[in-house]
């Protein structure tokens, strides 16, 4: 054979099979992180004081919803639970909703205007177990108790509208 000649040479049967596996093994992950982005999330809780203006302004409370990066049952009550009540259903509109992660140094202002980290929020409300869901009006007063856990799945939805009704009673009652 002459220098530069070009041959393809085949490829022996284990080699190719792990290139194919490989390649689909990279398929499947970039598919999954695809699907991961295009899902809808809740809004990080980044200047609660305008949260707290834009809910005054259209007369609705806010749900602050404490989670953790790690935790499998915040996963669930958010995708399972949270996203779909803030996309659709009665509810849509009847709620501003901002997801503050307890172990996060990410800055926010509170409804004070004060700055302030998720985690450092978090310990002033004594936020230990995740998830935790707060129903507040637009200064940040609780309207309703807190939801803590993700308690018996098939009524957790109902505990969420319940306490949003609550909220907006409160809310729509204040003159």
């Amino acid at each position: 054979m002459r220098l530069g000649a070009s041959v393809l040479e085949p490829v022996p049967g284990m080699l190719l099979a792990k290139l194919n596996s490989r390649a689909m093994v990279a398929a499947i992950l970039a598919l999954t992180a695809l699907a991961a982005s295009a899902q809808p999330r809740l809004a990080p809780a980044n200047d609660l004081a305008t949260t707290g203006r834009e809910a005054a302004a259209r007369r609705v409370p806010v749900m602050i919803v404490f989670t953790q990066a790690s935790c499998p049952y915040c996963t669930t009550a958010k995708s399972g639970y949270l996203v779909p009540l803030q996309t659709h259903g009665p509810f849509a509109d009847q709620v501003i909703m901002r997801e503050v992660d307890v172990e996060s140094g990410q800055r926010l202002l509170d409804f004070d205007g004060q700055a302030t980290t998720h985690r450092d929020y978090a310990r002033r409300w004594k936020v230990r177990r995740v998830p935790t869901v707060m129903v507040v009006d637009p200064r940040g007063a609780p309207l309703s108790q807190p939801i803590v856990g993700l308690m018996g799945p098939d009524f957790y939805r109902l505990y969420l509208e319940q306490a949003i009704e609550e909220g907006l009673y409160k809310i729509r009652a204040q003159r």
